[in-house]
């Protein structure tokens, strides 16, 4: 259930739109890929974590054990590079989400983007703070409840279910170049991986199902294997459930104005209650999805800066936090008030750098460590072509 909560987060709000705008081939592009693209990655990282060796580095966010003093230090780089962006994703999205619901919901007029912008990323970095137990604490409370309610919206659209939503969208496929499509295709693997994405909670999976009693390695890959079809199952009946219920002009909308799909639906008659409620779930959503991790980001970050000024270990590092933490707050301030494309922040960076964590170094090490070496095989393989199709999209920016 920690991984399913986890997993069933605010990126999954982004796919709707992005498939309703891109058409069938994608859509089908999602229930072909989206489990072993998910699966297979996770199960096989799990089995790295398992076997790591010699005590845990707490200062490395991942890969405690395979690498040495250097490579350590660059993971920690690479981690805060690769994660970062997506808490301005995040934060993005939640002004978004409220300037929207004040507008369209409220019917107030909008709030001076600069204003707003510096008072939610103000409040979230206020929230974080309050420090790792009272974070996590919050964590706990709203991930699963936020999966399940995603996953109840998507039934209460059942009724608004009509297939003239996707029927013009299926007769322009054969209207489309050859190359937009494969373009689409291309471009929607990192969408994928980001919204079925657990990466930072394998560790901490592993580390449980190591302890004595717990299982072990095979109770830790069983986990993971229900975990990810319940994951696939309701991120599918939630993106179908969207694509049925909501004309393609309200996915335009949402495009045009940056917005997740909870926070464009339409009122009527028969969805008054869930035409008030959506938009703060996507508002909770985005706020724990924010804290979740920055958390690990600003940690690492202050621990990188705190070295580098030459704090030592048994100092509170309040100097190094504090660069760090102002370092990421101007950066998150100017990130969300210029409000660029979330989809492409996803498409063109998270989601392919999220990949390198996901895909190609677990495959590197497995072939690199000799205590990985009865890994090797068709899997590491199936993961390593994944991880090329992700991380290929970086370059598309670059052309």
């Amino acid at each position: 259930m920690g991984v399913y909560g986890a997993t069933v987060g605010a990126g999954v709000l982004f796919l709707p739109v992005e498939i309703g705008m891109r058409g069938p081939l994608v859509y089908l592009l999602l229930i072909i890929l989206s489990l072993p693209l998910s699966m297979i990655p996770h199960m096989l990282i799990c089995r790295v974590f398992m076997r790591e060796e010699g005590p845990k580095d707490k200062s490395l966010p991942l890969f405690n054990s395979f690498f040495d003093h250097k490579g350590k230090k660059a993971i920690k780089v690479f981690y805060c590079f690769s994660n970062f962006p997506v808490t301005l994703v995040y934060g993005i999205s939640l002004v978004n989400a409220i300037n929207s619901y004040v507008i369209t919901h409220l019917h107030l007029p909008g709030i001076n983007r600069a204003v707003l912008s510096f008072i939610v990323v103000a409040i979230l970095f206020l929230l974080l703070s309050r420090g790792r137990d009272k974070v996590v604490g919050m964590m706990s409370v709203l991930v699963l409840p936020f999966a399940v309610t995603v996953t109840l919206i998507a039934a209460f659209q059942i009724p608004q279910w009509n297939l003239a939503n996707v029927m013009p969208a299926i007769h322009g496929v054969g209207q489309q170049p050859v190359g937009n499509s494969l373009k689409n295709i291309w471009l929607t693997i990192p969408l994928i991986t980001f919204a079925f994405c657990s990466v930072p909670l394998m560790s901490p999976l592993a580390s449980f199902y190591r302890e004595a009693g717990h299982g072990g390695e095979q109770k830790s890959v069983r986990v993971i294997k229900v975990a990810y079809l319940s994951i696939y199952a309701s991120i599918l009946f939630f993106v179908t459930s969207c694509l049925l219920s909501i004309p393609h002009d309200v996915f335009a909308l949402a495009k045009s104005q940056n917005l997740n799909v909870l926070s464009v639906l339409q009122k009527d008659n028969s969805n008054i209650v869930l035409f008030y409620i959506a938009p703060f779930i996507a508002i909770i959503g985005m706020t724990k999805s924010f804290l979740g991790i920055c958390l690990s980001v600003a940690e690492t970050f202050a621990r990188m800066v705190s070295d580098a000024l030459g704090e030592k270990e048994d100092t509170p590092h309040k100097k190094g936090k504090l660069i760090a933490w102002l370092i990421m707050f101007g950066i998150s301030y100017v990130i969300v008030y210029i409000n660029p494309d979330v989809i492409e922040l996803i498409e063109k960076f998270c989601g392919p750098l999220q990949a390198i964590f996901l895909f190609l170094i677990p495959v590197y090490l497995i072939y690199s460590r000799s205590a990985l070496k009865s890994l090797r095989g068709i899997r590491p393989m199936v993961v390593l072509t994944g991880g090329i199709l992700t991380v290929s999209a970086l370059f598309y920016c670059l052309f």
